[in-house]
């Protein structure tokens, strides 16, 4: 449940992850595990951003 009682899961296709985490961690967002793409649902790499960077809200990157 999100304390927060906003949305929860929130995905963006971006198209160079890499680019996207890199430019992202200097903005000091920080970028949960290893912080290396996996294969996600559809197959192609993603990414997840700490949720209490974002109001709460668990950000997906995906590669389009």
């Amino acid at each position: 449940k999100n304390p927060t009682g906003g949305m929860h899961h929130v995905c963006y296709e971006v198209d160079d992850i890499i680019a996207a985490r890199d430019k992202l961690k200097d903005q000091g967002v920080r970028v949960l595990g290893d912080g290396e793409p996996e294969t996600g649902a559809h197959g192609k790499p993603v990414l997840f951003l700490h949720p209490k960077d974002f109001a709460g809200t668990l950000i997906e990157l995906e590669q389009a």
